[in-house]
């Protein structure tokens, strides 16, 4: 069965195709020749989003600038090319993990309190990063206040817990991804280990057989430490 077109809420929008996506609906649209992504929310999300997108790109955060906003659609800039989670699975672009690194850095700068408090973009996974003449962050429906351990917690337990899983060269590039953070944020992590080991914690009850692993490795890094030495 064909799906029904969406209710386009914004003016002179040609429908190009539907990106998956499994919490909203999202598309590639052009107008005037110019592609965009219009996002359309199924909950209130959607404030949350723009707002963080308006925020970031005027601190000169590398995001898609926002174009518009109607009802619990947004309307953005199409920022062109792979993720990258496709080039380290693709090419074994590791760079790319310290790039990550420095977006995160960037991101939690221009938005810290002064009271360990920093925005969180939360879903910090390698998928919502794009790449093109720089990475750019996507996503931010969850963002809220928090420790900036939680993006980078999650970050690395997404690094460690995917294929080849928990080997010595993930290990060795997670504590440069730390080290690159902490340089170009200004902050130092506290107990980051804990961080890794929550995500961690929360990803392996999505992922029966490999449960026992994680639940091991997340036991390991709260015991040993092993990014603190």
């Amino acid at each position: 069965m064909t799906e029904a077109a969406p209710e386009v809420p914004f003016d002179g929008l040609t429908l190009v195709k539907k990106f998956a996506s499994r919490k909203n609906s999202v598309y590639l649209v052009e107008r005037e020749n110019r592609p965009l992504v219009m996002k359309i929310f199924s909950s209130d999300r959607y404030k949350n989003e723009y707002c963080v997108l308006q925020a970031a790109y005027s601190a000169g955060v590398p995001v898609p600038r926002p174009v518009d906003q109607k009802g619990k659609a947004i309307l953005m800039e199409y920022v062109d090319g792979p993720t990258v989670n496709d080039l380290i699975d693709r090419e074994q672009r590791t760079d790319l993990v310290l790039d990550v690194a420095s977006w995160l850095a960037r991101f939690h700068r221009a938005f810290a309190t002064g009271e360990d408090e920093v925005l969180v973009k939360s879903d910090a996974i390698f998928k919502n990063f794009i790449v093109a003449d720089r990475v750019y962050g996507i996503d931010f429906e969850l963002a809220r206040w928090g420790r900036p351990e939680e993006d980078v917690g999650e970050t690395i337990s997404f690094l460690l817990d995917t294929a080849p899983m928990f080997t010595e060269d993930k290990y060795r590039l997670a504590y440069s991804f730390i080290k690159r953070y902490e340089a170009e944020s200004g902050i130092i992590l506290d107990n980051i280990e804990d961080s890794i080991a929550k995500s961690l914690i929360e990803a392996a009850s999505f992922r029966p057989g490999q449960r026992e692993l994680i639940y091991r490795k997340a036991k390991d890094l709260i015991v040993l430490k092993p990014f603190s030495r």
